[in-house]
């Protein structure tokens, strides 16, 4: 089976991902890790967005700075399309060749992929998966991470708005309570979707 994990800033949807994967043997794809990856030792990625945003964005020796250029992106929505436009496509490559593997080997692949409605991949899965919250749990975790209202606003423009993300999804996994609730979530999803597990 074919399935994709996204959300919102601060839904829980990394916890709910290492959930998953401690109950079944999936297949991982983790996009923000994926970017990671591509601005730190891509030099194909590297030198486009040096052409792009300047030689102040590469930190020598270890590809781009990502603090720097998160802050040219949060301000600026059309640098943010700008880098989207660089990024987006090895992203895609990435998870797309891991996703023909599994389909060739029948094994079961799970992708986590935040900006999953935005880059119009979610008819590529059997279900996408939403996990959200309220914007008062999202807010205070959030702040518990040390954000503040500024950069709060900014991430969250950046983001499709989470109730579009839940309108759009297979399965929503409400994330408001405690990570005991969180692990039932995961148990129930699993037995839904994989129904004949239960069986053996």
């Amino acid at each position: 089976m074919l399935l994709v994990l996204t959300g919102g800033i601060a839904t829980g949807k990394s916890t709910f991902r290492r959930m998953l994967a401690e109950r079944r043997r999936f297949t991982l794809f983790d996009a923000d890790a994926c970017v990671h990856d591509l601005l730190a030792g891509d030099p194909t990625v590297i030198e486009a967005i040096r052409a792009a945003f300047g030689p102040q964005v590469i930190s020598h020796g270890t590809g781009v700075n990502r603090a720097i250029l998160r802050d040219i992106v949060f301000t600026d929505p059309s640098a943010r399309r700008k880098l989207e436009a660089i990024v987006h496509p090895h992203v895609r490559q990435a998870w797309q060749a891991l996703r023909s593997d599994c389909l060739g080997q029948g094994a079961d692949f799970l992708a986590d992929i935040p900006l999953l409605f935005e880059t119009g991949a979610a008819g590529l899965f059997d279900a996408s998966i939403v996990v959200a919250c309220s914007p008062e749990v999202q807010t205070a975790r959030m702040a518990a991470r040390g954000l503040d209202s500024v950069t709060m606003e900014a991430v969250l423009a950046s983001q499709l708005p989470l109730e579009e993300k839940v309108a759009r999804a297979t399965i929503v996994v409400w994330n408001d309570g405690s990570l005991k609730a969180l692990n039932r979530e995961a148990d129930l999803l699993l037995s839904r979707l994989f129904p004949t597990d239960s069986l053996k």
